[in-house]
Order: structure tokens, then C-alpha cells, then sequence
């Protein structure tokens, strides 16, 4: 089980930075319709294929894709960049 802080929130495009335990970020794309914003803990599970299943910590589901793990450094600017 993975738990971290999102730091930045992409609205528009659907897509997520989250902080992990150790300061590696994760870059997800979420699912429409789902309430994220900057500073939400999320927790959950990776997964080799490529997704992740993570939830607020109230058990809201949040659904994601897996774009890749980073720095936070390149994981803010690659969201920046779209």
C-alpha cells in the first residue's frame, strides 16, 4: 500500500502529481469527475500494467493511469508542459 501527497493538480488535462513516501513523485492521469485538488492524501496500490487504484482517505475512489515516476523537479514540468 502507497500513500502520498498530491502537490499539483492539472484540472484540465486530468492529471495529477503525487508525492511518495522517499520524495519520488508519480504522474497519473484520473479519471473525469473525480474531486482532486493539491494537498488531498491519497493512498492505494501500483500496479505493473501501468494503473493504479488510490483512494481519499474518506474512500472516495480515484481511479489513475500511470504516466511515469519522477523527480518532483520533472514531474511539475512535465505537467506544466501538458
Amino acid at each position: 500500500m502507497h500513500k502520498g501527497i498530491v502537490i499539483a493538480v492539472a484540472a484540465t488535462a486530468g492529471r495529477l502529481v503525487l508525492e511518495l513516501e522517499g520524495g519520488r513523485c508519480a504522474i497519473l492521469q484520473f479519471i473525469k469527475g473525480t474531486r482532486v485538488r493539491a494537498g488531498d492524501v491519497l493512498a492505494g496500490k501500483f500496479f505493473n500494467v501501468g494503473g493504479a487504484r488510490l483512494q481519499h482517505l474518506d474512500g472516495q475512489a480515484v481511479v489513475c493511469a500511470m504516466l511515469g515516476f519522477r523527480t518532483r523537479e520533472t514531474a511539475l514540468r512535465m505537467l506544466r508542459q501538458g
